[in-house]
């Protein structure tokens, strides 16, 4: 590509000089042209950019060369201005470079003079023009970097927010009953969080949590029950201490085992030599009935994960000596131990084996979130989660921790998973508690050590609890 003749503007109100250099630069392959005066010039200036300009300093017109330099420095101030000039002295150099000039030229001079000039300001300003070039598109690229990087940080933090929606779908596939519960949890915490920050006073008047750390806190809360996908399904969701099939052969058990006695007490009649009579029969049978109907009750009842109350506990003992007919021949007890074990429950529906695999989901969860690469602002979000079964008088799980070692982000969700917990929609297991009960509970639960009275206060005082009532 055939680059344009570089423009090079002459400005000397001595005609010759001026003819002589325009066509001498003409020869050498510059774009030259010629300007009488400073006025002249001005107007060939604002019309286009000439990279150098060589004027005199003293010329008719009222505007001297060095007036016309910082003139074209607010005009074009790319331009490279050379004085010319036949009054050289130390003095006059300095004020034409102090006024932008580029060089300084004495008068008379020999072409050469002009050519070497000339070329150090081309070079110069080629210098200038191509580090520009270079800024610009450097500028230009990192733009580009910068808006690749803002799309990237964005995708990934779409991804992540997949991943961790696709994270509370799988935990509450595994429970559907608890449909919801890890972002009301999310919602209350961050809620709860909000609302520290809003007060003053207090022993938490001086907390503050940036946006950075709540959303470090909605993470964790979040996924803090991710662990279950670890819990054996069964025990997640047992609403009864015994499994309704196990709980069908015990009361067909315990009907056959009526249907034996009903037997048993009339052949022990007629071996007595009892006479057959209608009114004994009955009666021999419905005493039979009425003991398997009652043993049947007793079952049942024990069978709800409500409080067990001790005289029903030791009404459970009668179950132990049970014995009926094995249809391969011989007999069979009618319970079996871990039966009787769970039945003996004396509160909820799960053994003590059982709880501790229900309390191990808390480890699971935070096994699993320590080994996502989160980066630094959300660094926390294992830690966090991990301690929300935590209790300040060292009574929760699953490491026992007291008040001091438990992260303040930690017992604020303790708050709002217990809250969620007893008000949330019935399951199988505990019928919904009134959002008022449901404080009262946790009033205790503060009296007794384990939740923050501070914390709890706000939480009722600001009516953080109502964030998720439309939720339920």
């Amino acid at each position: 590509m055939t680059r344009s003749p570089t423009p090079i503007l002459i400005v000397d109100d001595e005609t010759d000089l001026r003819s002589l250099l325009v066509e001498a630069l003409q020869d050498l392959g510059y774009d030259a042209v010629g300007a009488a005066n400073g006025i002249h010039a001005v107007e060939l200036a604002l019309k286009r950019h000439f990279p150098v300009i060589f004027t005199d300093l003293n010329m008719p017109g009222g505007m001297s060369g060095l007036d016309l330099i910082k003139r074209l420095h607010e005009i074009d101030p790319k331009s490279f201005p050379i004085l010319m000039t036949g009054y050289a002295t130390t003095e006059a150099a300095i004020e034409a470079l102090k006024s932008g000039a580029y060089d300084f030229i004495t008068k008379p001079f020999k072409f050469a003079e002009i050519e070497v000039s000339l070329g150090r300001a081309l070079s110069h300003y080629g210098a200038l023009r191509e580090n520009e070039s270079y800024q610009q598109d450097l500028e230009k690229l990192v733009e580009e970097r910068t808006k690749e990087t803002v799309k990237l940080k964005d995708d990934i933090e779409r991804l992540f927010e997949g991943f961790v929606d696709a994270s509370v779908t799988a935990i509450e596939a595994r429970d559907p009953t608890t449909s919801g519960h890890s972002h009301r949890v999310a919602e209350l915490t961050v809620g709860l969080a909000e609302a520290v920050n809003a007060t003053e006073g207090g022993g938490w008047g001086g907390f503050n949590l940036t946006e950075r750390q709540l959303r470090e806190l909605r993470y964790a809360s979040l996924l803090h029950d991710f662990g279950k996908v670890g819990v054996r399904e069964q025990v997640l969701v047992k609403a009864k201490k015994l499994e309704e099939p196990r709980v069908e052969v015990l009361l067909q058990r315990i009907h056959q085992r009526g249907l034996e006695s009903e037997v048993e007490a009339l052949l022990k009649a007629w071996r007595e030599g009892r006479p057959f009579e209608p009114s004994l029969v009955e009666s021999l049978q419905a005493g039979a009935r009425d003991e398997a109907r009652r043993l049947i009750a007793l079952v049942q009842r024990s069978n709800e994960p409500s409080v067990l109350p001790k005289e029903v506990a030791a009404d459970l003992e009668h179950l132990d000596a049970m014995a009926f007919e094995h249809w391969s021949g011989g007999r069979k007890p009618v319970t079996e131990a871990h039966d009787l074990d769970a039945l003996r429950i004396p509160k909820g529906s799960l053994t003590e084996m059982e709880r501790r695999e229900v309390e191990s989901h808390v480890t699971h969860t935070f096994r699993f979130l320590e080994k996502i690469p989160w980066t630094g602002s959300l660094a926390d979000v294992p830690a966090i989660a991990y301690a929300h079964h935590e209790r300040l008088n060292g009574r929760g799980y699953p490491r026992k921790l007291t008040a001091e070692a438990i992260p303040p982000q930690s017992k604020m969700m303790a708050i709002a998973d217990v809250f969620d917990a007893l008000a949330a929609s019935d399951r199988p297991y505990k019928v919904a508690v009134p959002v008022g009960k449901a404080l009262d509970i946790l009033a205790e639960e503060t009296k007794a050590g384990l939740m923050d009275p501070d914390l709890f206060r706000i939480f009722v005082d600001a009516k953080v609890y109502e964030r998720t009532a439309k939720a339920k």
